[in-house]
């Protein structure tokens, strides 16, 4: 098979797949609705570029407008989306772990500079060729400010799985989140790009995207739609890990909910609670929380806090602090807990 054909198949595979999965994506039920937005455009972007790729193919190929300037045109619009791409990858990741735009916009006004450089350079390269180019004959090439640039492009996607590890090392709410998820779009990606000789990038992203969105049903299989807090799902993991030693808890926040929006009740209980804590809803009016915290004292004023803000909000909740008992193991810990649930 020809580089043409294998190009054109290719991307008209990787334009099916990510359309496909953005019409997934959209009807996907997920409690924060600015995280499928950024995966939502992030599938539109591959579907995109899998487009231009065949355009591209076939202007190389001459069944449509040949001439080395189409070509120019054609590949840098490829290349401003990789770029964006590679960026709105790392925004992704961050909004995934943070859920705060506040945070993307302290932390990412410095990151984008790189990328906001290559796509300049990519404009400019239509007038310089500073990058790559065709020449009469519709032969490409690069130059070594190219390689760099896409070194470039290459250390965001590196950068979004090394940074997903970082913070889950400080945040151990984070622990559910799969290293998987964030690393097999940039190894499909670069296998594509660099070891089979023809343009299949897009291919390369729409399975890494496909294989994303699985890891992220998977995820939300232990959430509440509800509330975004772990399920009881969830709960069943838990506790075997505490058979196995593996988590351990000291302290515990049992939520009784009363009347109201249960989706506003968990954005007030977010701020409040612990940094290494795991917050499980038990039932339709009773979530836990359960922290590393012998200190019943620091619990109960956690619990006062949350109390205050529910009575400005004019909502009701009850807040009951327990602890672990001296002779108490953790598994044990667990179960009164899951007792006085039934």
């Amino acid at each position: 098979m020809t580089g043409f054909y294998v190009t054109v198949y290719s991307n008209i595979v990787a334009l099916m797949l990510s359309l496909g999965l953005t019409a997934l994506a959209v009807r996907l039920k997920m409690k924060d609705e600015i995280e499928k937005r950024i995966f939502v455009f992030l599938l539109a972007l591959t579907a995109f570029s899998g487009f231009i790729y065949i355009i591209a193919a076939n202007i190389h190929a001459g069944y449509l407008l040949s001439g080395k300037w189409w070509m120019i045109i054609t590949e840098t619009i490829i290349e401003i989306s990789v770029t964006v791409f590679s960026l709105i990858w790392f925004v992704y990741v961050d909004y995934r772990m943070f859920h705060s735009p506040d945070h993307l916009k302290r932390n990412l006004k410095v990151i984008n500079i790189p990328m906001i450089l290559v796509v300049l350079l990519n404009v400019v390269n239509l007038f310089t060729g500073i990058m790559f180019s065709y020449d009469d004959n519709m032969v490409y090439s690069e130059t070594p400010l190219y390689f760099v640039c896409d070194m470039a492009r290459l250390l965001y996607f590196l950068g979004s799985f090394v940074f997903l590890e970082w913070q889950k090392r400080k945040d151990k709410r984070l622990k559910f989140f799969s290293i998987k998820s964030f690393i097999i779009p940039l190894m499909i990606y670069v296998l594509m790009i660099y070891f089979v000789p023809y343009a299949t990038a897009p291919l390369g992203l729409a399975i890494g995207l496909a294989l994303t969105y699985v890891q992220n049903i998977n995820y939300m299989c232990y959430q509440d739609a509800e509330t975004g807090f772990y399920n009881r799902l969830y709960l069943e993991n838990l506790k075997k890990d505490v058979e196995k030693g593996v988590y351990d808890a000291n302290g515990a926040l049992v939520f009784e909910l009363g009347d109201g929006d249960r989706t506003l009740m968990a954005e007030l209980i977010t701020p409040q609670l612990p940094m290494e804590s795991d917050t499980i809803r038990l039932g339709k009016d009773r979530i836990v929380t359960l922290a590393a915290v012998k200190d019943r004292s620091a619990l109960k004023m956690l619990g006062d806090d949350v109390e205050m803000s529910f009575e400005e909000k004019g909502l009701s909740v009850s807040v009951n602090s327990i602890t672990r008992k001296k002779k108490e193991s953790p598994v044990e810990f667990l179960d009164r807990i899951l007792e006085s649930d039934r």
